[in-house]
């Protein structure tokens, strides 16, 4: 998905979704190179980003589409009773878990 397309995924004004990629980005949660694709076209290049980053800025993100993904995702993660989540802390940032 390019930018146009989580804002209004996430119903939020664009420098919003660019904060919390900056963010996320900052906390090295995800990485730039792994999280973004730059599409060519004929006038320059379009940046899309991976599912990953799309679940990251669910929890980044405060609103009621967001939450509707997260509850999603926890969801999914629980409905299997062989499934196991495994969440570790960062060292560097105890503000939060990377699962």
């Amino acid at each position: 998905m390019d930018e146009a397309e989580l804002v209004g995924l996430f119903n939020v004004v664009a420098p919003t979704l660019r904060a919390a990629k900056k963010r996320i980005y900052k906390l090295e949660i995800l990485q730039p190179f792994t999280a973004e694709q730059h599409i060519p076209l004929k006038e320059g290049y379009q940046v899309v980003y991976n599912l990953e980053m799309i679940f990251a800025l669910a929890f980044q993100i405060n609103t009621y589409p967001a939450q509707q993904l997260r509850e999603y995702i926890i969801s999914r993660l629980l409905q299997s009773e062989k499934s196991m989540v495994i969440c570790m802390v960062n060292g560097n940032h105890k503000s939060y878990l990377k699962c």
